[in-house]
């Protein structure tokens, strides 16, 4: 989502540039260790450091990346603000300060703000955009342009204070992973954050001159992927109920889609292709179907997995993701409005043709695999306190 201004390229000298990143994958504070984030935001904070490095934006020696398990004193709140402070000072008059998190968001009253390592769920030891603002005033930082790239949940609604609230800098970019009101998440499948992963990729792809970075070109299409891969990605809450977990990516500014088909999930597989998924279906067995509901699901992220497809995403780790995230809803859709048959094996196969005959009718190229939905399926069933004896007899006749 691109709110407000953003100028279609900032011009600036990648030579008098300087980033500073935090990785915050550990909480020291007792109250918060279990909620330590581990190696996904590691690898997050360093694809993006290394990515801003290679199309040219920032060289390596005026690049640092600190990690909580790594820094004790470096990610804590007032590690943060002494190396925050520093970087910026450090940034020339043409040069941009970029400024990258990833960690916690916390929403503490009625403000959203950054954990540091040493958050303690109280207000004064988060970064709300009004601390943010301080720091940059205390550094007098000279640059011609700020961006900031929040990979946390509530991102928006501290990208809005950033640039709306309160003034920053004459020229401050904030890229955010999501809305206000949503949270982001890792991903096993990709190694690091779906947001993180998406926005390298479309620096990669958009940016050509290191002198210049297209802000509107990344961020469509960063928000493109977000968009469409956690689309297909639905939780399990309560009887007759799910929510959605997708994302909203945002760039917010204090200076400023693709035609999609109506593709449907119909249509049969190339059985041949898809027999180690067939020979899986009991023909003696009761034959469950899928529930309305959860067909009706289907169809409407025909778009999302268009999106994906057309921009050849569908390798390796999207690809797997797409399929966990997808097997994932079927299952929450079922166990929410269909229990009785949601452990069934024949309730699975049934879901997983349905997938395989999309990417056959549409992507004949792209070779998928049981396993990661198998795994995925049986996931939201253990999760659930389900009786999921059947789907891991299916999983062990698999080899997995």
């Amino acid at each position: 989502m691109i709110i407000g201004n953003p100028t279609e390229e900032v011009e600036f000298d990648p030579a008098q540039s300087h980033l500073v990143g935090f990785a915050i994958d550990y909480q020291s504070h007792e109250k918060m260790q279990a909620k330590s984030l581990g190696r996904p935001v590691v690898n997050a904070a360093k694809r993006i450091s290394k990515t801003f490095i290679e199309i040219g934006a920032v060289p390596l020696s005026n690049t640092t990346i600190l990690v909580a398990s790594e820094n004790s004193t470096d990610c804590t709140f007032e590690g943060m603000k002494r190396c925050f402070v520093y970087a910026a000072k450090c940034v020339a008059a043409e040069g941009m300060f970029i400024f990258y998190f990833c960690g916690h968001g916390v929403d503490v009253g009625d403000k959203r703000a950054l954990a540091p390592s040493d958050f303690d769920r109280s207000e004064c030891t988060c970064i709300t955009a009004s601390v943010l603002n301080d720091w940059l005033t205390e550094a007098n930082c000279k640059a011609k342009h700020v961006l900031f790239a929040l990979d946390c949940c509530y991102a928006g609604g501290i990208g809005h204070a950033l640039t709306t609230d309160i003034p920053l800098h004459r020229s401050l970019f904030v890229m955010s992973a999501c809305t206000a009101n949503e949270t982001s998440y890792t991903i096993g499948t990709l190694e690091v954050s779906m947001f993180s992963y998406f926005l390298a990729d479309a620096m990669r792809k958009q940016s050509c001159d290191p002198h210049k970075l297209p802000l509107y070109n990344i961020m469509t299409e960063c928000c493109t992927c977000c968009e469409a891969l956690s689309s297909l990605l639905v939780k399990y809450e309560a009887a007759g109920k799910v929510s959605s977990c997708q994302i909203h990516p945002e760039i917010t500014s204090t200076g400023e889609d693709q035609t999609d088909n109506d593709d449907e999930m119909d249509g049969v597989p190339d059985v041949g292709r898809f027999q180690d998924i067939t020979k899986l279906y009991d023909m003696k067995a009761p034959r469950p179907p899928l529930h309305a509901k959860t067909k009706q699901w289907l169809k409407s992220i025909v778009k999302s997995i268009t999106k994906l497809r057309d921009r050849k995403l569908f390798k390796d780790k999207v690809l797997n993701t797409a399929v966990c995230f997808i097997t994932m809803s079927i299952a929450s859709y079922q166990l929410a409005f269909q229990p009785n048959t949601v452990s069934h094996p024949n309730t699975f196969v049934t879901a997983f043709l349905k997938i395989a005959s999309f990417f056959d009718n549409h992507c004949h190229s792209v070779d998928i695999t049981i396993d990661y939905g198998l795994a995925a399926y049986n996931l939201v069933l253990q999760n659930n306190g389900v009786d999921n004896a059947s789907i891991e007899a299916l999983r062990n006749s698999k080899g997995m």
